[in-house]
């Protein structure tokens, strides 16, 4: 077998994994394979180009080693040290882009979540389980609802929690999430039922397996990543998009994402750079140097639009009073278009508080962009403080602060 014969089956290899991940994913007999053949490919064309000798494919094996070292190793040095530099600012971005190439999410994670036909997805009830990622290792745990709260919160709670990510506790354990700080300043009983990716559409569906007849405050927390599920099922319920054959497939997806295989980091460094050159080549010559990336802007009251008629829903079930804030692209503050379609129109008893001014970049993770256990505690004190500050529940331990949520 000629060198050119091995390096042609070492390509093989290498480019099944980086551009037919799909098939790999939906055949489960061959899906434990995906893992193998980008080292293997990688390690045939070392040593096609090496000539068969030892000495040199040494040689390349340590350079890519070395590559592949720098390359993981800076991801560990912001995850572990909550900064960047030394690091360019543009590397930095950079790996910020990939993460979703190497990131876990609760979601598809099979030990923690399982298919829900009217649902698409929910936390497995009843179950202890590890979350993790580069930034974080923390404790899920579950009650009978399959949301991450203890059994006794589904009885008699005083504030019912809804929202997505940032609101269940994307890398912060049970307690310091914003509603566990309610819990240990106001002493009442917080249930808590935000699960990822959930758009109000699905906050709404899912509170209405939940006993209200105890509640006297409800908090939604909204993201911008809300409005296209909200608008789908403004009129009509849609249908989910996904059944379980497709959420078995997103599972093996997200096994790939937080799975670990050798010269992953290289990898990825590839795929980046294929990809790149592809829509460089089918770009007009005018957008050849894109726009810094701002904030995603809704036209008017899109956002408000598609999520006000869920308060009236909620409103048919829960009549006391709302609070709404919104965390999601950082310092962009939707809850200033709902003041401001409010005003048009104006609703009973819904308040919302601006918390994006208790943030700075030191309240989220370096890479990922959820806020850390510094901003869930900012934000669970604000809260509270503003809680008591309206009076809503019927009894207090702690004194009121003087602090008011920026609005």
């Amino acid at each position: 077998m000629t060198n050119t014969i091995r390096f042609l089956i070492g390509l093989l290899l290498l480019c099944l994994p980086l551009f037919r991940q799909d098939f790999f994913v939906a055949h489960a007999t061959i899906f434990p394979l995906y893992f193998f053949l980008f080292p293997i490919g990688l390690i045939i064309i070392l040593w096609s180009i090496s000539g068969r000798r030892f000495f040199r494919l040494g040689v390349w094996l340590g350079v890519f080693i070395f590559i592949e070292v720098a390359l993981v190793g800076s991801v560990v040095y912001m995850a572990h040290y909550q900064r960047y530099t030394p690091l360019t600012d543009s590397y930095y971005y950079w790996v910020r882009g990939q993460y979703g190439y190497f990131k876990n999410t609760t979601n598809f994670d099979s030990n923690l979540s399982r298919y829900d036909s009217s649902l698409t997805y929910r936390f497995r009830p009843g179950i202890t389980g590890r979350f993790t990622n580069p930034e974080f290792d923390v404790e899920i745990k579950t009650n009978s609802l399959g949301v991450r709260d203890d059994e006794a919160s589904l009885q008699q709670p005083s504030i019912v929690v809804l929202g997505d990510s940032h609101a269940m506790g994307w890398g912060v354990e049970h307690q310091e999430r914003f509603s566990g700080v309610l819990e240990n300043r106001l002493h009442v009983k917080v249930l808590n039922t935000a699960i990822t990716s959930y758009g109000t559409h699905r906050e709404t569906k899912l509170l209405d397996q939940v006993d209200l007849d105890s509640c006297q405050l409800l908090i939604i927390q909204y993201c911008e990543n809300d409005l296209e599920e909200n608008k789908a099922n403004l009129i009509e319920a849609q249908n989910i998009g996904m059944d379980n054959v497709a959420f078995k497939a997103a599972e093996k997806q997200n096994t790939i994402n937080k799975t670990y295989f050798p010269f992953k980091g290289i990898f990825l460094a590839l795929r980046w750079l294929i990809t790149t050159g592809i829509k460089s080549a089918f770009q007009p010559a005018s957008q050849a140097s894109p726009s810094p990336v701002v904030a995603p802007q809704a036209t008017n009251f899109d956002h408000a639009e598609a999520f006000f008629p869920y308060l009236s829903r909620v409103r048919e079930r829960y009549e006391g009073p709302i609070i709404v804030f919104d965390l999601g692209v950082y310092n962009y503050p939707i809850v200033k278009e709902f003041q401001a379609y409010q005003a048009l129109h104006p609703t009973d008893n819904i308040h919302f508080v601006n918390v994006h001014p208790l943030l700075t970049q030191r309240e989220y993770f370096t890479i990922d962009d959820h806020i850390n256990a510094r901003g869930h505690a900012k934000i669970g004190k604000t809260l509270a403080d503003f809680i008591q500050k309206m009076g809503w529940l019927k009894s207090y331990e702690v004194p009121i602060s003087d602090v008011v949520p920026g609005r």
